[in-house]
Protein backbone atom coordinates (compact mmCIF):
# COMPACT_ATOMS: atom_id res chain seq x y z
CA UNK A 1 0.00 0.00 0.00
CA UNK A 2 1.65 3.20 -1.04
CA UNK A 3 1.96 6.42 2.03
CA UNK A 4 -1.09 7.95 0.12
CA UNK A 5 -2.84 5.17 0.93
CA UNK A 6 -2.46 5.08 4.40
CA UNK A 7 -3.65 6.45 7.72
CA UNK A 8 -1.07 9.06 9.26
CA UNK A 9 0.25 8.95 12.43
CA UNK A 10 2.59 11.02 14.09
CA UNK A 11 4.71 10.75 17.49
CA UNK A 12 5.66 13.81 19.30
CA UNK A 13 8.43 12.96 22.23
CA UNK A 14 12.08 12.60 22.58
CA UNK A 15 14.08 9.20 21.50
CA UNK A 16 16.17 8.85 24.28
CA UNK A 17 19.55 6.85 23.75
CA UNK A 18 19.35 4.12 26.59
CA UNK A 19 22.32 2.38 28.70
CA UNK A 20 20.51 -1.11 29.96
CA UNK A 21 22.70 -1.40 33.02
CA UNK A 22 22.20 -5.99 34.32
CA UNK A 23 24.18 -8.56 36.12
CA UNK A 24 25.34 -9.29 32.28
CA UNK A 25 27.10 -5.82 31.22
CA UNK A 26 25.60 -3.02 28.94
CA UNK A 27 23.69 -2.50 26.26
CA UNK A 28 22.66 0.51 24.48
CA UNK A 29 19.70 0.80 23.30
CA UNK A 30 17.45 3.74 21.83
CA UNK A 31 13.70 4.32 23.54
CA UNK A 32 10.99 6.90 23.81
CA UNK A 33 9.37 7.86 20.70
CA UNK A 34 11.29 4.66 18.96
CA UNK A 35 8.73 2.43 20.09
CA UNK A 36 5.95 4.12 19.11
CA UNK A 37 7.42 5.38 15.81
CA UNK A 38 8.26 1.46 15.13
CA UNK A 39 4.87 0.13 16.21
CA UNK A 40 2.82 2.24 14.22
CA UNK A 41 5.05 1.52 11.68
CA UNK A 42 4.78 -2.29 11.88
CA UNK A 43 0.93 -1.64 11.55
CA UNK A 44 0.81 -0.57 8.62
CA UNK A 45 0.69 2.98 9.43
CA UNK A 46 2.66 6.25 7.76
CA UNK A 47 4.60 7.03 10.19
CA UNK A 48 6.39 10.54 11.30
CA UNK A 49 8.16 11.05 14.46
CA UNK A 50 8.73 14.64 16.02
CA UNK A 51 11.47 14.54 18.47
CA UNK A 52 14.87 16.44 19.82
CA UNK A 53 18.65 15.98 20.29
CA UNK A 54 21.96 16.14 18.08
CA UNK A 55 24.12 14.18 16.17
CA UNK A 56 24.63 11.15 18.65
CA UNK A 57 20.61 10.41 17.45
CA UNK A 58 22.05 10.32 13.69
CA UNK A 59 22.78 7.05 13.00
CA UNK A 60 19.57 5.96 14.85
CA UNK A 61 17.47 8.25 13.06
CA UNK A 62 18.91 7.06 9.76
CA UNK A 63 17.83 3.13 10.47
CA UNK A 64 14.52 4.46 11.19
CA UNK A 65 14.21 6.39 8.38
CA UNK A 66 15.69 2.88 5.96
CA UNK A 67 11.97 1.74 7.68
CA UNK A 68 10.39 4.75 6.09
CA UNK A 69 9.70 6.27 9.26
CA UNK A 70 9.84 10.37 8.91
CA UNK A 71 12.01 11.84 11.42
CA UNK A 72 11.99 15.53 12.30
CA UNK A 73 14.53 15.57 14.82
CA UNK A 74 15.18 19.00 16.00
CA UNK A 75 18.84 20.19 16.84
CA UNK A 76 19.44 20.50 20.04
CA UNK A 77 23.12 20.79 22.45
CA UNK A 78 21.85 17.27 24.27
CA UNK A 79 19.89 13.87 23.74
CA UNK A 80 18.20 12.33 25.88
CA UNK A 81 20.17 9.84 27.81
CA UNK A 82 19.37 7.82 30.13
CA UNK A 83 20.73 4.66 32.60
CA UNK A 84 18.04 1.97 33.32
CA UNK A 85 19.36 -0.48 35.70
CA UNK A 86 18.43 -3.82 36.29
CA UNK A 87 21.01 -4.98 38.52
CA UNK A 88 19.69 -5.05 42.12
CA UNK A 89 15.92 -6.65 40.61
CA UNK A 90 14.23 -3.44 41.22
CA UNK A 91 14.35 -1.34 38.04
CA UNK A 92 15.78 2.04 38.32
CA UNK A 93 16.07 5.26 36.21
CA UNK A 94 19.65 7.73 36.08
CA UNK A 95 19.42 10.76 33.88
CA UNK A 96 22.33 11.44 32.07
CA UNK A 97 21.38 14.81 29.86
CA UNK A 98 17.91 16.05 28.68
CA UNK A 99 16.88 18.71 25.48
CA UNK A 100 14.99 21.43 25.79
CA UNK A 101 11.31 22.00 24.69
CA UNK A 102 10.32 20.32 21.69
CA UNK A 103 8.48 23.14 19.11
CA UNK A 104 5.48 21.69 17.88
CA UNK A 105 6.03 23.23 14.01
CA UNK A 106 5.25 20.12 11.31
CA UNK A 107 2.56 22.25 9.65
CA UNK A 108 0.52 18.85 8.13
CA UNK A 109 -2.75 16.98 9.20
CA UNK A 110 -2.76 13.59 10.78
CA UNK A 111 -5.20 10.99 11.86
CA UNK A 112 -3.55 10.40 15.09
CA UNK A 113 -1.40 12.19 17.46
CA UNK A 114 0.37 10.54 20.40
CA UNK A 115 2.10 12.98 22.51
CA UNK A 116 5.26 10.81 24.20
CA UNK A 117 6.73 12.63 26.53
CA UNK A 118 9.83 11.24 28.53
CA UNK A 119 11.39 14.41 30.47
CA UNK A 120 9.25 17.54 30.26
CA UNK A 121 9.83 18.00 26.74
CA UNK A 122 6.42 18.96 25.69
CA UNK A 123 4.26 21.78 27.06
CA UNK A 124 0.50 22.94 27.12
CA UNK A 125 0.92 24.77 24.03
CA UNK A 126 1.93 21.81 21.74
CA UNK A 127 -0.44 20.05 23.12
CA UNK A 128 -3.22 22.45 21.77
CA UNK A 129 -0.79 22.59 18.95
CA UNK A 130 -1.21 19.36 18.04
CA UNK A 131 -5.24 18.99 18.78
CA UNK A 132 -5.64 21.56 15.77
CA UNK A 133 -3.58 18.83 13.68
CA UNK A 134 -4.99 15.79 13.88
CA UNK A 135 -8.34 13.93 14.29
CA UNK A 136 -7.58 11.85 17.86
CA UNK A 137 -5.08 13.11 20.08
CA UNK A 138 -3.47 10.51 22.34
CA UNK A 139 -1.13 11.46 25.93
CA UNK A 140 0.75 8.68 27.81
CA UNK A 141 1.56 11.34 31.28
CA UNK A 142 5.11 9.79 31.67
CA UNK A 143 7.64 12.23 30.80
CA UNK A 144 5.42 15.13 32.98
CA UNK A 145 4.93 13.43 36.24
CA UNK A 146 8.97 12.30 36.43
CA UNK A 147 11.28 14.75 38.61
CA UNK A 148 15.18 13.95 38.62
CA UNK A 149 16.80 14.84 41.93
CA UNK A 150 20.51 13.91 41.58
CA UNK A 151 20.81 12.28 38.58
CA UNK A 152 17.89 10.03 40.08
CA UNK A 153 14.41 9.64 38.79
CA UNK A 154 11.71 9.82 41.00
CA UNK A 155 8.11 11.66 40.14
CA UNK A 156 6.14 14.57 41.43
CA UNK A 157 2.38 15.38 41.36
CA UNK A 158 0.87 17.12 38.28
CA UNK A 159 -0.49 19.92 38.51
CA UNK A 160 -3.15 21.86 36.25
CA UNK A 161 -4.70 18.49 35.14
CA UNK A 162 -7.40 20.10 33.42
CA UNK A 163 -5.13 22.39 31.19
CA UNK A 164 -2.78 19.58 30.77
CA UNK A 165 -6.06 16.90 29.51
CA UNK A 166 -8.80 18.79 28.52
CA UNK A 167 -8.24 18.61 25.01
CA UNK A 168 -7.35 14.48 24.89
CA UNK A 169 -9.27 11.84 23.32
CA UNK A 170 -6.90 9.28 24.86
CA UNK A 171 -5.29 9.66 28.19
CA UNK A 172 -3.04 6.63 29.15
CA UNK A 173 -1.26 6.49 32.74
CA UNK A 174 1.02 3.86 33.55
CA UNK A 175 1.16 2.20 37.07
CA UNK A 176 4.15 3.79 38.52
CA UNK A 177 2.42 7.21 37.65
CA UNK A 178 -0.68 7.07 39.11
CA UNK A 179 0.41 8.28 42.55
CA UNK A 180 1.45 11.44 40.95
CA UNK A 181 -1.59 12.30 39.13
CA UNK A 182 -4.88 11.16 41.19
CA UNK A 183 -5.27 11.10 44.97
CA UNK A 184 -7.66 8.31 44.27
CA UNK A 185 -7.33 4.60 44.87
CA UNK A 186 -9.27 2.30 43.29
CA UNK A 187 -8.50 2.40 39.46
CA UNK A 188 -12.37 2.54 38.70
CA UNK A 189 -12.17 5.99 40.63
CA UNK A 190 -9.03 6.98 39.89
CA UNK A 191 -10.57 6.78 35.85
CA UNK A 192 -13.61 8.86 36.80
CA UNK A 193 -11.25 11.09 38.48
CA UNK A 194 -9.05 11.92 35.73
CA UNK A 195 -11.87 11.88 32.97
CA UNK A 196 -13.51 14.51 34.50
CA UNK A 197 -11.15 16.82 33.25
CA UNK A 198 -11.59 16.59 29.79
CA UNK A 199 -10.15 13.02 28.20
CA UNK A 200 -13.12 10.74 26.28
CA UNK A 201 -11.27 7.63 27.38
CA UNK A 202 -8.76 6.92 30.09
CA UNK A 203 -6.45 3.87 30.42
CA UNK A 204 -4.26 2.76 33.03
CA UNK A 205 -1.67 -0.01 32.62
CA UNK A 206 -0.31 -2.74 35.44
CA UNK A 207 2.32 -4.50 33.53
CA UNK A 208 1.57 -8.58 34.24
CA UNK A 209 -1.37 -7.21 35.70
CA UNK A 210 -2.97 -5.96 32.48
CA UNK A 211 -4.64 -2.99 32.18
CA UNK A 212 -7.72 -0.81 32.72
CA UNK A 213 -9.66 0.97 30.31
CA UNK A 214 -12.94 3.83 30.95
CA UNK A 215 -14.60 5.37 27.96
CA UNK A 216 -18.46 4.05 27.71
CA UNK A 217 -17.66 1.76 30.37
CA UNK A 218 -15.46 0.43 32.76
CA UNK A 219 -12.96 -2.57 30.86
CA UNK A 220 -10.49 -4.63 32.64
CA UNK A 221 -8.15 -5.83 29.78
CA UNK A 222 -5.71 -8.51 30.92
CA UNK A 223 -1.72 -9.44 30.16
CA UNK A 224 -0.83 -12.11 27.75
CA UNK A 225 1.65 -14.21 30.18
CA UNK A 226 5.16 -14.32 28.18
CA UNK A 227 8.86 -14.70 29.46
CA UNK A 228 9.39 -10.75 30.04
CA UNK A 229 13.23 -9.74 28.98
CA UNK A 230 12.89 -5.98 29.64
CA UNK A 231 9.32 -4.04 30.66
CA UNK A 232 10.71 -0.82 29.01
CA UNK A 233 9.00 0.15 26.06
CA UNK A 234 5.77 -1.56 26.96
CA UNK A 235 3.94 1.26 27.60
CA UNK A 236 4.22 3.06 25.23
CA UNK A 237 3.65 0.56 22.72
CA UNK A 238 0.59 -0.36 24.36
CA UNK A 239 -0.75 3.94 23.61
CA UNK A 240 0.12 3.49 20.31
CA UNK A 241 -1.52 0.21 19.38
CA UNK A 242 -4.41 1.35 21.53
CA UNK A 243 -4.93 4.93 19.57
CA UNK A 244 -4.27 3.21 16.39
CA UNK A 245 -6.92 0.32 17.14
CA UNK A 246 -9.48 2.62 18.59
CA UNK A 247 -9.38 4.88 15.40
CA UNK A 248 -9.94 1.88 13.36
CA UNK A 249 -12.40 0.48 15.23
CA UNK A 250 -14.17 3.00 17.84
CA UNK A 251 -14.67 0.02 20.05
CA UNK A 252 -12.50 0.42 23.09
CA UNK A 253 -12.19 -3.06 24.09
CA UNK A 254 -10.68 -4.00 21.21
CA UNK A 255 -8.34 -1.22 21.39
CA UNK A 256 -7.62 -2.68 25.27
CA UNK A 257 -6.60 -5.89 23.84
CA UNK A 258 -4.81 -5.08 20.77
CA UNK A 259 -2.38 -2.73 22.93
CA UNK A 260 -1.51 -5.71 25.31
CA UNK A 261 -1.08 -7.86 22.28
CA UNK A 262 1.36 -5.37 20.69
CA UNK A 263 3.10 -4.78 24.21
CA UNK A 264 3.48 -8.67 24.87
CA UNK A 265 6.00 -8.23 22.31
CA UNK A 266 8.31 -5.79 23.19
CA UNK A 267 8.40 -7.16 26.63
CA UNK A 268 10.63 -10.34 25.36
CA UNK A 269 13.67 -8.72 24.50
CA UNK A 270 15.86 -5.41 25.04
CA UNK A 271 14.99 -2.41 23.64
CA UNK A 272 12.48 -2.30 20.08
CA UNK A 273 13.98 -5.05 18.63
CA UNK A 274 11.30 -7.33 18.81
CA UNK A 275 7.87 -5.27 17.79
CA UNK A 276 6.74 -7.69 15.44
CA UNK A 277 4.15 -6.80 12.31
CA UNK A 278 0.53 -6.65 12.22
CA UNK A 279 0.12 -9.65 11.24
CA UNK A 280 1.70 -11.19 14.92
CA UNK A 281 -0.23 -9.20 16.53
CA UNK A 282 -3.46 -10.13 15.19
CA UNK A 283 -2.71 -13.46 16.09
CA UNK A 284 -2.33 -12.67 20.31
CA UNK A 285 -4.79 -10.35 19.80
CA UNK A 286 -6.95 -13.26 18.83
CA UNK A 287 -5.50 -15.24 21.49
CA UNK A 288 -6.60 -13.04 24.15
CA UNK A 289 -10.31 -12.43 23.18
CA UNK A 290 -11.29 -15.79 23.03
Amino acid sequence: MSSENKNRFLVVGNIDKTINKTLAGEEETFGGSTYCGIVANELGWDTTILTRGNEELSEWVTELEDLDIRVFLQQDEATLKVINDYTTGVWAQKLLSNTRKIVFNIDEKFDVIHINPLHHEVDIELIRKAREKCKLLSLDVQGLVREEKNGIVGGKFLENREEWFKNLDILKVGEDEIKYISKEQDSEKICKDLKSFGPKIVVLTFGKRGSVVLGKEFLNIPALAVKEIDPAGAGDSYATAFAIKYFETNDEREAGFFGAATASFVVEDFGARNIQPREKVEERFKLLMK
